[in-house]
């Protein structure tokens, strides 16, 4: 919770000079996303992560200029990967993670909406496994590895579509890519909360993906 605290600050504070003027009375959501976890726990053998429970709450406020609006996320998710080789094993993984972005929309028809956006990431994330080498000479030969407080900066863009439901309710799709550097990259990880699957082979330092959320908001203002 501590380090989840000082993530809101640092994101809330890089926004306070654009929004000060701009969130008075403004409309306000707050919303969940319900698909992430999903299909780590509907094929778990099939899926890049397993039993990995995601939460991901948001908060929206209108600004003041039509059409604009800024667009608060925090997360946690833990779980575990697949052993793809010998090379790649298992790794279990946790962490916490922030995003914040400025958002356009453009109105479709009074029950859907085009929006997208874009603002920074920041994630601190911890993964462990052990690896296990067949060794028909000498033996087998077994390690452990384990990095804690592994923290990642980048930026996401997105865009998708705002359903308007009855009674206050808003459906949102979000299509978005998000890439990022890790400050530290000793041990090449396969997931990154916050940033999701990178693909075995690029430099790991670097972490770059793509995916979808589906969020239900209510409206509080």
């Amino acid at each position: 919770m501590r380090r989840l605290a000082v993530l809101i600050t640092l994101i809330l504070a890089s926004f306070t000079t654009q929004a000060q003027d701009t969130l008075a009375k403004r409309a306000s959501y707050i919303g969940l996303d319900v698909i992430n976890s999903l299909p780590s726990f509907i094929f778990p053998d099939k899926y890049y992560i397993r039993n990995a429970p995601i939460i991901e709450p948001y908060y929206m406020r209108d600004l003041k200029k039509p059409g604009r609006r800024l667009y608060f996320g925090a997360g946690f998710a833990s779980g575990d990967t697949h052993q793809y080789t010998d090379f790649s094993p298992s790794q279990a993984f946790k962490g916490t993670y922030l995003r914040a972005a400025y958002e356009v929309r453009r109105m479709r028809s009074t029950r859907r909406i085009l929006y997208a956006g874009y603002g920074p990431v920041i994630s601190i994330a911890g993964y462990h496994g052990k690896f296990h080498f067949n060794g028909p000479t000498f033996g087998d030969y077994e390690g452990r590895f384990k990095e804690t407080n592994n923290v990642a900066f980048g930026i996401e863009g997105y865009f998708g579509f705002n359903f308007n439901l009855a009674n206050n309710w808003l459906l949102r799709l979000t299509f978005r890519n998000v890439m990022g550097r890790r400050t530290a990259a000793d041990t090449y990880v396969q997931y990154f909360p916050g940033f999701g699957y990178t693909i075995e082979g690029l430099n790991n330092r670097f972490l770059y993906s793509g995916g979808l959320s589906l969020q239900i908001h209510y409206k509080i203002r």
